[in-house]
């Protein structure tokens, strides 16, 4: 399900409806001015029916005894003239034709029954009823153009202020929406703009109570991750102090038991187990800086010198017999470069590349670590070319690039690209090392220092 947002979907449903039942207004209203117009036209239409009856009549009679032959079609009215009110009327008999009409009246007899009422025909409304006295009909007509207009005109009176307060009402309703929503706009960012590493409790203060549990609930379980990444941290540390040092005890102890043997049958067995003893050193100090990484180690955004580390490691490496000389150290800058990120988290890092360099480089083949002004490391080692696919494992777990290299444990650049992923920095391999035919790069990109 594609992400969506609470703002705009409830923005979007309340204009709509808004929108929706304004127009439903307005088209009612509408219909009820036309209703409305009708009505009082209408009752205009009887009160002026009645009131021509009489000029009708005399005018009807006058000409009727005037002129004995006189056709129908030129009985007409020449006295009676309406001509904005448009208002016509006309005299039918029996049969329903038409014996005398005003001027302006229809020609043909509108096809409408002989009964007292109203009738639509046309471009007419005729309003009928019957002269008993007479013996005719009487037909009073109003052009429904007029009609039309007056109800075009009221509508457009009632529509247009409704019309235009419509933006308003959205506005409204948008407004009331961003109000309402900005608690939860205020804890998303909040949350967005911490690092893993911030588990402090989120304030609920000014937040409605419908998101009071969840905040409540998402403190406590951050009270509670806070406290197992803590524990899980301070395990590691320990265990780490506590079992390397009795590691290297034995491993002590057995270097001078296998000199004390020298000569004898058992000195080839004591120098294994002290390699051994090396070995497992090793692997326990590599399974704590997993443990470590797992437990968040990178997530920290304590400010470290990372030319002041990276000198330190590098010295560190250098009393190593099988180094010394071969690693070569510089930086851009004499200045301290500082990264947010943990010191023990740098050295690890430092640590498990220099060691992957040192480990599966070419023997006699310098090292080179470089620190850049842009906290890019570059540490660079001899070697074969390793093909595209076989550098894409390099970070899997226990895997190693060279099996004739058996001290290596298989986790060191796992260690790093955990540790990098973390801290919001990078890990990129690349073989041949740029600007060399053969080699192997590790470039470490460093999360800026905010």
């Amino acid at each position: 399900m594609h992400p969506w947002s609470i703002k705009r979907r409830l923005s979007r449903a309340l204009i709509g409806f808004v929108t929706l039942f304004w127009i439903a207004g307005v088209v009612v209203a509408a219909f009820a001015v036309r209703l409305e117009i009708i009505e009082v036209f209408d009752g205009a239409l009887r009160a002026t029916g009645s009131e021509l009856v009489p000029v009708a009549l005399e005018e009807y009679r006058r000409k009727v005894s005037g002129q004995a032959d006189l056709r129908p079609s030129e009985a007409r009215s020449f006295a009676f003239s309406a001509s904005r009110s448009h208002v016509h009327y006309l005299l039918r008999d029996g049969a329903g034709t038409v014996v005398f009409a005003s001027r302006g009246a229809p020609d043909k007899p509108p096809s409408i029954p002989l009964k007292k009422g109203f009738y639509d025909y046309g471009d007419y409304r005729y309003y009928t009823h019957f002269l008993k006295d007479e013996g005719v009909w009487f037909v009073v007509a109003h052009e429904l153009q007029e009609r039309r207009e007056a109800a075009v005109g009221m509508w457009v009176g009632l529509a247009s202020p409704l019309i235009a307060l419509l933006p308003i009402a959205v506005f409204a309703v948008w407004r009331t929406v961003d109000r309402t929503t900005t608690p939860i706009s205020r804890v998303s960012d909040e949350l967005e703009a911490r690092s893993g590493s911030d588990l402090n409790p989120i304030d609920p203060a000014g937040l409605p109570t419908e998101l009071t549990p969840v905040i409540d609930s998402v403190n406590k379980l951050m009270t509670r991750l806070k406290a197992a990444i803590e524990s899980e941290r301070a395990f590691a540390a320990n265990a780490a102090h506590e079992l390397r040092n009795p590691i290297a005890a034995v491993r002590a102890q057995i270097q001078v038991l296998a000199a004390n043997l020298k000569g004898t049958s058992d000195s080839t067995r004591a120098e294994g187990l002290a390699l051994q003893l090396a070995g497992l050193g090793r692997r326990v100090e590599k399974m704590l800086q997993m443990a470590r990484a797992e437990a968040g180690l990178g997530h920290s955004r304590e400010l470290t010198d990372l030319a002041a580390i990276a000198a330190l490691v590098v010295d560190d490496f250098r009393q190593q017999s099988n180094v010394g000389a071969r690693l070569r150290f510089d930086a851009d800058d004499d200045q301290a470069c500082w990264v947010a990120m943990d010191q023990d988290a740098v050295a690890i890092v430092f640590r498990n590349v220099i060691e992957n360099a040192v480990h599966h480089g070419r023997d006699g083949e310098p090292i080179e670590v470089h620190v850049g002004r842009d906290r890019t490391v570059r540490v660079v080692n001899a070697g074969d070319a390793l093909p595209q696919a076989e550098l894409g494992k390099l970070m899997a777990r226990f895997h190693r690039g060279d099996a004739r290299q058996a001290s290596g444990s298989g986790l060191g650049l796992t260690i790093v690209d955990m540790i990098m992923r973390q801290a919001g920095g990078r890990l990129v391999l690349a073989s041949p090392a740029q600007g060399r035919a053969d080699g192997f790069e590790a470039v470490i990109e460093f999360p800026r220092a905010v």
